[in-house]
Parts: C-alpha cells; structure tokens; sequence
C-alpha cells in the first residue's frame, strides 16, 4: 500500500470520508462521477491510486433543481480562529503545551501521540463544512440514470491552510502548529503564516495562506448512487422516512471494511487560549 492510500485509509475508517492527498486540487458538493484505480497516464512510473473522476456536478448540470435537492448549506464560514483535526484511531490527542519547548512562537498548536504502526493526521484552521440538508434527499438521484452506478460529494470541509502528516512506524509524539511571524529583517510587514512540526520523519505536506480565503478541500464525503435502500430494496422517492444514500467506499475496501468509528467520534478542536 503506497503512501497516499495509506493516509486515505487511515483516515476513512475514523471519519468514513475521503482525505486528499492533494487538497488544492478543487472538490464542490455535488460533483459526481465514478472510482478509478490505477496511474495518470503521463506518470507511468507512480504506484496505483485511487481517484475520483469528476463527470459533472448536479448543481451546474441543474440535475438538482429538477430533483428538488436544497442548496448547499455552509457551517462555520464565520469561523475565525482555532485549529480542527482528524486523526487515525491509532493516534491519540495529547496536550500541546506539556511538550515544551517545542514550538513555542505557535499560538495555534496540536500534539499527537502515534502508536507504534504509525498513523495519520489532518489539521485544518479556520475550516468549514459544507452539507446538503437533509441528507435524505439525495436518495430522489437513484431515479436519474445518468447517474446510475455513480458517486456523489456531499460534504466538503475547506480551509485556507492545511497541513497533513502520515507517520511512520515508531514515531512516538509530534506537535503540529501554524506560526505567523513577519518576515525576517521587517518586523513591521504583514505576518506571514507557516506550519511547523517537530517530527523528524514520515511525509508532511502543508499550506498556509494568510488571506483567509479558503481555496483547500481537504477531506470530503462521498456517497454511493448503486441504488442501496432501505432493507435491500432501491428505495421509494415516497418513503415515509427515507434514510440517507450509503456511505461510498474506497476500491480496496470494498466487501471489508472494518471502521474504526462510527462517525466523526475522532475529530477536535483546538483554540487560541
């Protein structure tokens, strides 16, 4: 299992959403399309992955307002300080501050605690969740056969800055946090924003942006259009109490997926004190 399946595994059997590996790559509630596995065609060389292929949105392709599917609804857009992040159920929260004195020009910091097979982390600032309410009324898509036998977003949490960090085995504690500090020489000039961690092996990949706009889609939600309903069956548009279209899963968990959560049980926050 290659380094970018990894933390989307690790990090699917906590939340049962989709980490990016690539979060700048653009994701909007409501994007549909299929799993592929395998190689970009210009990059050979690389390991196989898993991708989401975009085919459409229901949004744009007014699929949604033929079906009558709310708008998207935004949470937390007006979010202005403190960190969120999810971890693998194999890494455990810790208190920032007792490991002293690292990082100390963060006032924005997260400790974890990895056991000894490694684990995963994402940490969001300033992050927001955007949802489709009621979930419930997705399942009205299993009657549109364009889109029979596909995948949908709905949930995306973007941010301004992300930092991401898959462990390696035996890493022990690691703190993560976002430092904002002029630049060198021009203590006047606006704060430039930074992540900083203190671990010294395993792969980190960050970005912090400073204008507070936020670009990054780094984990979202998908859902399965297969046609799964309640009690075996596809399900009626009439149901009395539809329940939500089931969760998607990636490729090489299909038929076995064991979850280590139920929901989003492994999530905290952390804010300026």
């Amino acid at each position: 299992m290659g380094s970018e399946q990894q933390y989307v595994d690790l990090l699917y059997r906590a939340t049962k959403k989709f980490a990016s590996w690539d979060p700048e790559v653009p994701v909007e509630v409501g994007d549909w399309g299929r799993f592929t596995t395998g190689r970009p065609r210009w990059a050979f060389w690389r390991a196989k992955r898993c991708l989401f292929v975009k085919e459409g949105n229901i949004y744009k392709d007014k699929i949604a307002e033929k079906y009558e599917i709310p708008e998207p609804r935004v949470i937390g857009e007006d979010s202005s300080d403190g960190l969120t992040w999810f971890t693998s159920p194999n890494v455990r929260d810790i208190d920032a501050e007792s490991q002293t004195p690292l990082l100390p020009e963060c006032d924005l910091k997260a400790g974890f605690q990895f056991s000894s097979d490694g684990g995963a982390v994402l940490v969001m600032a300033h992050d927001s969740l955007t949802t489709i309410d009621p979930a419930s009324s997705l399942r009205r898509l299993l009657e549109v056969d364009t889109l029979r036998d596909r995948v949908l977003v709905s949930e995306t949490h973007h941010c301004a800055s992300y930092a991401r960090y898959l462990a390696s085995p035996r890493t022990g504690n690691v703190v993560i946090g976002l430092t904002a500090q002029p630049p060198p020489g021009a203590p006047s000039a606006q704060a430039e924003f930074k992540w900083v961690h203190s671990a010294i092996k395993g792969d980190f990949k960050s970005k912090a942006d400073g204008t507070g706009e936020r670009r990054c889609c780094p984990l979202y939600k998908i859902v399965s259009l297969k046609g799964a309903g309640q009690g075996g069956r596809r399900g009626s548009v009439d149901d009395e109490m539809p329940l939500p279209l089931p969760d998607a899963v990636p490729p090489w968990m299909a038929g076995n997926v064991p979850i280590g959560g139920s929901d989003d049980k492994k999530v905290s926050e952390f804010s300026k004190r």
